[in-house]
């Protein structure tokens, strides 16, 4: 069983009122009233015991079936020291989107805003004046009290900037004053754990993602941890950070931020968040200026006869917009349109000759000249269509 206890004796009347909500702390975590009807709700539904102890009265909780319109409904009775089971007033359906954790985080939060703690027992203590206990028995939520550094935090973070306190180590979920309030939709580089007030829903999970991404990215913008800054702004789409908006927001950046996109801009262009770009180039007033080489006489002859292959298929790609080859444009990336400017890495080069070069040169011609982004629909349609216009040409008739 697991034991929750605190000094102090809470108020039997609180339990089985709605709309009572008396806790002793300056900046409570839980909702001590209704989330902990919530709590017994969902154990006595999944099949747990419970036993509240204020002071020396002792209160336990079952179930009563009732017949309404026709449905049968389990009502939560509670019976004190001892008495006849009474029905107050709500069901097992209450919370029915709750999950076993949440009674978890409802009934520790509760304890932690009144500076109790949790533990293992294996008997039920005598009640006793001026103390709190609630007692659950069962092993589903003991598996989940022992788990509970997932729920509640337990540790200290790495870093906090402004009401951001950030943990080194990846996550799925984001906290909310040290408690799980949201799943992300893609897990994180970093575990996020807001201090400044945002709207929770009825079941103390957040309402509003957006506000989540906009409260983070504000964190990151004052960060003073140019490593981390640059992780978060080169994040792999496959993680949470590579959705931030940095730009917009009306507040100036840390000089740390704009150093970090600045290096990382040099050597992962094809990486750097495209908002972290905007909030640097208003910062310096630059523009992208990656190293450029010279090309060797073997390079300028690929160069030469991809163009050329290029004009024969139809992309008059040699003078409609600057060329330039450069050291490097990250990790993998071997092509850049911007600043009507196509960048070419040296990479390419090495990986095909002219073929390589000249599907480069073709992909980043696209961009510029009729703005169709990446993996779209738009560029996907147009490039079935040349293709299907040069095969027509290469027939010699029209379809």
């Amino acid at each position: 069983m697991i034991i929750f206890e605190n000094a102090g004796e809470i108020d039997v009347r609180s339990i089985s009122t709605f709309g009572v909500s008396v806790k002793e702390g300056d900046n409570p975590i839980g909702f001590f009233g209704t989330g902990l009807k919530y709590a017994i709700a969902v154990l006595l539904r999944t099949g747990h015991k419970i036993e509240i102890q204020s002071g020396r009265t002792v209160v336990r909780f079952g179930l009563a079936t009732e017949v309404v319109r026709g449905q049968d409904f389990e009502f939560v009775t509670m019976a004190t020291d001892g008495g006849a089971p009474v029905s107050i007033g709500f069901t097992t359906q209450l919370g029915k989107q709750w999950e076993l954790w949440m009674a978890y985080r409802e009934i520790a939060c509760n304890c932690k805003d009144e500076s109790g703690r949790g533990f293992h027992a294996t008997t039920v203590p005598p009640a006793e004046a001026g103390t709190t206990r609630i007692v659950v028995m069962g092993d589903a939520f003991e598996g989940v009290f022992d788990q509970g550094h997932l729920y509640i935090l337990a540790d200290k973070p790495a870093m906090t900037f402004g009401t951001l306190e950030v943990r080194n180590r990846r996550g799925t979920d984001l906290f909310y004053r040290g408690v799980r309030v949201m799943q992300l939709n893609k897990p994180s580089l970093y575990t996020y754990n807001l201090q400044s007030q945002i709207t929770l829903t009825e079941d103390r999970t957040v309402k509003s993602p957006w506000e989540v991404s906009n409260r983070i990215a504000k964190g990151v913008l004052q960060s003073t941890d140019r490593r981390f800054i640059a992780d978060v702004i080169a994040a792999d789409n496959e993680f949470f950070e590579s959705q931030l908006d940095f730009h917009g927001w009306g507040m100036p950046p840390s000089d740390e931020f704009i150093q970090a996109v600045g290096n990382t801009i040099s050597d992962r262009r094809l990486k750097v968040n495209e908002s972290a770009m905007k909030v640097w180039k208003d910062a310096t007033r630059q523009e992208f200026t990656p190293r450029e080489i010279t090309l060797t006489k073997v390079q300028l002859i690929s160069l030469q006869r991809a163009l050329d292959f290029c004009e024969r298929i139809g992309f008059s790609i040699r003078d409609a917009y600057p060329i330039k080859v450069v050291e490097t444009l990250g990790s993998g990336g071997l092509g850049l349109a911007e600043n009507n400017t196509i960048f070419i890495a040296e990479r390419v080069f090495q990986l095909g000759g002219s073929k390589q070069l000249a599907s480069t040169l073709i992909e980043e011609y696209v961009h510029l000249r009729h703005g169709y982004a990446d993996m779209t629909r738009e560029l996907q349609s147009f490039l079935f269509e040349k293709l299907v216009s040069i095969g027509e040409e290469l027939a010699g008739e029209p379809l």
